[in-house]
């Protein structure tokens, strides 16, 4: 596509002096200034006829490496030209359109003379920002070689989609009790190779049904053993994330919602890879729920939530309860917040109460700079309800801080 072709600043002055320089020649009865002067005028128009016969007819196509990364990382775009053109003769000054938070683009210059040519062009591009942006399209200025016209054009080509995910640190394993079954039950015992005895059991406890005891391996273990066969051991979390925007300090990737997000995002694709099932809410209700999905198609599902979620208005971590149906089946509780109220430690601390060593990771008042004693007052209510809690500073080694809450959780 084609833009209209019109003069540069240069062509201009050369035009208006071709202009004054003839009527003075006239005026005075110079024939050869005057033509001189029409000269000057009459080379601007043509080099606007030449930049509009001689246009370019270019393509190109983008490649990003690679075209997923996390926030802060680099990648390399790599933007192949080609021009189909053979009569063309320009000078091309390119820009590769991208958003303000990946540096606006790219500009460069391509000189070549009449024929049909491929040329790649390579830049980089500085992530600072999460989230899901499109590089292009790439545009073009021609010009003729005196620089006197110029006109824009449009290559054909695609944009394309760049995806900067939060920061991913590697975590330590997680604690065997931190993910048990929907039914709270640890990992129960398989005894027996076939037949009635491939059964799982645990031990009798006080308020099981009396239906459900296996009289078998009873006999065979000397005490009371209770069936799970209708329970089998499925490793599950609930992970929260609060994203309001009021519980957070600072701006940017150096801001405690980043800091919470990539925590979050890190340890939901840890225990993915262990097989867990995984169940994330946010600030305003669910943001990821798996679907049945396991494996790669849950950890890129986790991965592609966590990357578009923005902060949320909401005041009270009390409205993730809008969606309490994907909330119930989920063995194990972590959360990472923001700023906490009593109330919102109040809401926590009742959903706890179903869960498996449900723990909290938050932030250290004293270090983000936070005057309100009541968050003090939260975490501590959440430790006295039997949580374990762990807190961090502003820019703190995400898996330093998970090895401290694996340590309380082993105490706990």
């Amino acid at each position: 596509m084609i833009r209209g072709a019109r003069p540069t600043i240069r062509g201009i002055i050369l035009f208006v002096a071709g202009a004054v320089l003839a009527g003075i020649a006239g005026a005075i009865g110079e024939p050869d200034l005057m033509w001189l002067g029409l000269f000057l005028c009459v080379l601007p128009l043509l080099s606007l006829v030449v930049v509009v016969a001689l246009q370019p007819r270019l393509e190109y196509a983008r490649s990003l490496n690679p075209a997923q990364l996390p926030v802060g990382e680099r990648l390399e775009v790599v933007v192949r030209l080609r021009n189909v053109y053979p009569l063309a003769a320009t000078t091309l000054e390119l820009h590769d359109a991208a958003p303000v938070s990946l540096g606006g683009g790219a500009r460069f210059v391509v000189a070549r003379a009449f024929g049909r040519w491929d040329q790649a062009v390579r830049y980089g591009i500085q992530t600072e920002q999460r989230g899901r942006f499109l590089v292009g399209p790439l545009t073009a200025r021609v010009g003729d070689p005196l620089g006197l016209a110029t006109s824009r054009v449009h290559p054909r080509g695609e944009e394309s989609l760049l995806r900067v995910t939060p920061k991913l640190w590697p975590l330590t394993e997680a604690k065997r009790g931190l993910g048990v079954g929907a039914t709270g039950e640890a990992a129960p015992q398989r005894i027996g190779q076939a037949g009635q005895d491939d059964v799982l059991v645990r031990e009798h406890r006080h308020g099981d049904d009396i239906r459900r005891i296996h009289w078998r391996m009873s006999a065979k273990q000397g005490e009371l053993m209770v069936r799970l066969e209708e329970h089998p051991w499925d490793p599950s979390a609930l992970i929260i994330t609060d994203t309001r925007r009021l519980a957070h300090v600072g701006e940017g990737p150096s801001s405690s919602l980043e800091w919470t997000i990539s925590a979050a995002a890190s340890v939901a694709v840890k225990l993915s890879d262990d097989r867990y099932r995984i169940v994330v809410a946010g600030g305003s209700g669910t943001i990821y729920q798996p679907h049945q999905l396991t494996g790669v198609a849950q950890r890129q599902g986790l991965i592609d939530a966590f990357t578009d979620i923005g902060a949320s208005d909401e005041r009270e971590l009390a409205a993730i309860l809008a969606e309490s149906e994907s909330l119930d089946a989920t063995g194990s509780l972590i959360v990472f917040s923001g700023q906490l109220s009593v109330q919102d430690a109040a809401t926590l601390t009742s959903m706890g109460l179903r869960m498996a060593k449900p723990s909290a990771i938050v932030p250290d008042a004293g270090a983000w700079g936070l005057r309100s004693a009541e968050h003090g007052d939260a975490v501590r209510l959440l430790r006295a309800s039997g949580w374990a809690v762990e807190q961090y500073g502003p820019g703190e080694h995400m898996p330093t801080v998970w090895a401290r809450l694996m340590v309380r959780q082993a105490a706990a």
